[in-house]
């Protein structure tokens, strides 16, 4: 019966493999894990087996020594394995010195290893290798991950919070929270590929926000700021407001619309992938084909709101967005871009839209995201209050 060379190893598995036949041609038979390219188990004419690791090192082929299966599992032959490969993707031959691990830094691991693979699964990851550049490499990026502790990670939590950043103000609690969640994220993927044995970030705790958005814009500041939009002499600003304020859409999802997600015919935006995952229609109705009619597009520059890089959608519109709002004498305390969204489902809930409508105006993913926005106003509850009063007369 022919030997399968290549299947996932299992200990049952391994054990149960016959010994190399003593006529063979080769001195040890060989067999290939499906799950750690590289993983081989070697057995002998005596029925001894162990693992190794081949791979390639410039361009050379060599391997390494992993364990005899008995004194270590399937388990603890793929964690070494796993281990090795990542000194590898950090430039570092395991086999030339097997003490390497203790060396790499984090900024090693999160370049070579981290940030690799997040590019393929993550939307945001530009969003963590931001946070990961500035807030967090300056102060651990040298450490040996082998030496990072939880005060490091603490420290580092509490210190952002005394840190100026590039706006001349101490970074707020929210923004310390994403840059600890990097972290978070960064030490758990060292502890499950075995590479600490600890998760170093697990006991530092996030501080507690308070996320309730109490300012949004009411009706008629609405009616305001879509004038001042209007008659703002950049269209595409002017556009990229108006559409947040109309459509309750993210940042990010309006930003990246392309001319070619726009039928005019249809009267429709269609977004392939909002931040939840899934695809989205946006139904344009009279006043926003107004703002986007006045757009023009730039050549080889395939967005509706093209940034001032080539080829590049809008980054930022904050401050123009507070050009907009003194223009059209709104109070802009408390009041950010994403308050556009709220104000939105704000009204909508207000004004009896059903929660569930509301949710699929939003593209929340769970109901529960979209009852902050089903706060009755001031005047809701007076009214409320004078009803029951007038009840009892």
């Amino acid at each position: 019966m022919k030997q399968i060379k290549q299947f996932k190893f299992t200990d049952k598995a391994i054990k149960a493999l016959p010994s190399n036949p003593s006529d063979s041609n080769v001195t040890e038979l060989e067999v290939s894990d499906t799950l750690v390219p590289g993983l081989k188990c070697l057995i002998s004419c005596t029925g001894n087996k162990r693992f190794r690791l081949r791979y390639s090192y410039q361009g050379r082929k060599q391997s390494i020594s992993l364990g005899r299966f008995g004194d270590i599992t399937v388990s603890t032959a793929r964690d070494s394995a796993q281990k090795y490969r990542v000194m590898l993707a950090a430039g570092v031959n395991p086999r030339a010195d097997k003490q390497a691990a203790s060396k790499l830094t984090v900024n090693a691991f999160f370049y070579d290893h981290y940030l690799p693979n997040i590019k393929k699964r993550k939307k945001t990851w530009r969003d963590d290798q931001y946070r990961y550049d500035i807030m967090i490499a300056p102060t651990l990026g040298h450490v040996p991950y082998q030496d990072l502790t939880t005060l490091d990670v603490e420290k580092l939590h509490l210190g952002l919070t005394e840190t100026i950043n590039k706006h001349g103000k101490p970074y707020a609690p929210a923004s310390c929270n994403q840059a600890l969640m990097v972290i978070k994220s960064l030490t758990k993927s060292l502890y499950g590929l075995n590479l600490v044995d600890n998760d170093v970030s697990l006991p530092v705790k996030l501080y507690r926000l308070d996320n309730a958005r109490l300012r949004f814009l009411n009706i008629e500041e609405i009616k305001l700021l879509l004038d001042a939009s209007f008659s703002y002499v950049n269209k595409s600003i002017a556009g990229y407001v108006a559409l947040l304020t109309l459509t309750g859409l993210r940042c990010s999802e309006a930003s990246n619309i392309k001319w070619t997600d726009i039928d005019f015919e249809q009267r429709i935006i269609f977004i392939a992938k909002t931040k939840n995952g899934s695809a989205r229609t946006i139904h344009l109705t009279s006043k926003m084909l107004t703002f986007i009619e006045q757009i023009q597009p730039i050549p080889e520059n395939p967005y509706l709101f093209a940034g001032k890089v080539k080829g590049q959608p809008l980054k930022s519109a904050r401050k123009s967005f507070k050009k907009l709002l003194i223009r059209a004498g709104i109070d802009s305390t408390g009041v950010c871009l994403h308050t556009l969204r709220h104000s939105l489902g704000s009204n909508l809930a207000s004004n009896g839209v059903s929660l569930r409508l509301i949710q699929e105006q939003l593209q929340h993913k769970s109901i529960f995201s979209t009852q902050r926005y089903a706060k009755l106003t001031t005047e809701s509850m007076r009214q409320t209050s004078e009803t029951f009063s007038n009840l009892l007369t």
